[in-house]
């Protein structure tokens, strides 16, 4: 039963996760993006892949930065839960919330695509 409750965590988390990425690329004119999740044995792993407007890098190595947090804190992510719900636009906090919430993550920024590898422990 407690696994259960660890997977469904993790998959409220995903949800949340695939929100913001494909929102933020959008957002940043992106006309494709590529998404795969993997449930492993201890986890649920996002690849995706993406495009963007040659003018929005600095974005989205910004993105990338929030995605990648040398410390994590999963006190900010219980906080969220309890205060926030659901949000209408992407914006620099959601992002930077989103890095707490993976346990691992990947990020790679050319000119004008992304790609980027994500990982929630259960």
């Amino acid at each position: 039963m407690k696994q259960n409750k660890h997977i469904h965590t993790a998959r409220r988390k995903m949800n949340h996760v695939l929100d913001e990425i494909y929102t933020a690329l959008l957002l940043a004119g992106g006309t494709e993006l590529d998404l795969s999740i993997r449930r492993e044995e201890q986890g649920l792993r996002l690849q995706a892949r993406g495009n963007f407007l040659p003018e929005r890098r600095q974005e989205m190595e910004r993105m990338a930065e929030f995605l990648q947090p040398e410390v994590r804190s999963p006190a900010l992510v219980e906080e969220y839960w309890a205060l926030a719900g659901g949000d209408r636009y992407t914006t620099d906090s959601e992002l930077a919330l989103v890095g707490h919430m993976v346990d691992q993550a990947t990020v790679k920024v050319e000119a004008d695509r992304l790609a980027l590898e994500l990982y929630i422990a259960f």
